[in-house]
């Protein structure tokens, strides 16, 4: 395509179904434009500008984005795969959403944040988004989906919706790692919580797929339950107000239990006894009453100095985060 074609396509400002795949854009601006369906599969893109610009079921797979900007750009059902975004590019203001992240590589000095996530998910999260992503890309998209190599490529819906919960938990921990190094510790927060939530679905489906080993399902079994256990009580360690809940719970339960065992124990001497126990202090109203309840003692305090260092892991997070 010559420069004065390509400028004439641009004046219009409203793009729908160019081929630019394979090209090498350099300092072309897309800015204010409205792009739909067009074909950046492959391409060398430098100092490309899309500010302000409004894509939608466009092909960005493969390409190579050297510098640019996003800034308050409209991104749609585009798919970034194998994508690399290099140097300085800008989301500032940008809305993603429904767009797919899998296998792109995103540069240290890329300006992508969280809050560029329309409602703080990943396409691969909604389960008819993403069929209608992978089913419609012929209708709403570029047409056939090519691969690298320049053949059709032999997926499948069916697989790729089998594969989504692994696919979104490698977008999340790559964004963890991504924003944790850039210094952006609440999104890379968010992100790790995500990453463990989305490898918890992944080891779900696990269980109903034949080609996973049944001694695999059975450790996946395990890990499922330590993951939701962590995820109740303590948002993976990085929810003040689950812990709180926690450690409040506890102290009401083991009140319980002491009552239960000690009958001459009023509930509310109990709920005093419970919380010098969280705090490693013993009592001598319930000493020596039993073995069963010596062993809640220990069990209590153990419990408690736990509680207290994971707290005090949240809050230096959250003293971190400020």
């Amino acid at each position: 395509m010559t420069q004065e074609e390509l400028q004439r396509i641009i004046s219009t400002k409203v793009i729908v179904g160019v081929d630019f795949s394979g090209q090498t854009l350099e300092k072309v601006d897309f800015s204010g434009c409205r792009l739909e369906r067009v074909n950046f599969k492959g391409c060398e893109m430098i100092h490309c500008r899309f500010r302000k610009a409004k894509i939608s079921w466009s092909d960005f797979r493969y390409v190579n984005i050297q510098h640019g900007t996003f800034e308050e750009a409209e991104i749609e059902f585009c798919d970034f795969y194998r994508a690399f975004l290099d140097g300085v590019i800008i989301f500032t203001h940008s809305k993603i959403s429904n767009c797919s992240f899998n296998k792109t590589y995103i540069g240290e000095s890329s300006i992508l944040r969280k809050n560029n996530l329309v409602g703080n998910r990943i396409l691969q999260q909604n389960k008819k988004l993403y069929e209608k992503f992978l089913s419609d890309w012929h209708t709403y998209g570029t047409g056939e989906r090519i691969n690298d190599v320049g053949k059709i490529s032999d997926w499948n819906p069916e697989d790729a919706l089998d594969g989504r919960w692994a696919e979104a938990e490698e977008i999340y921990k790559n964004f963890n790692a991504l924003w944790t190094s850039k210094g952006f510790i609440a999104d890379g927060n968010w992100a790790y919580v995500q990453g463990r939530r989305m490898e918890r679905n992944r080891m779900i489906k696990e269980l109903s797929l034949s080609k996973i080993p049944l001694k695999n399902k059975l450790v996946n079994v395990w890990h499922i339950i330590s993951n939701v256990f962590s995820d109740v009580m303590f948002g993976f360690g990085e929810s003040m107000l689950k812990m709180v809940i926690t450690y409040i719970l506890i102290v009401f339960v083991f009140a319980w239990a002491f009552t239960s065992e000690v009958s001459l124990l009023q509930y509310g001497e109990a709920l005093y006894i419970s919380l010098k126990n969280m705090a490693g202090m013993d009592s001598e109203v319930i000493r020596e009453i039993s073995p069963f309840v010596d062993m809640l003692n220990v069990v209590q305090t153990t419990i408690g100095i736990i509680l207290t260092g994971i707290f005090g892991f949240i809050l230096g997070n959250k003293i971190r985060n400020q």
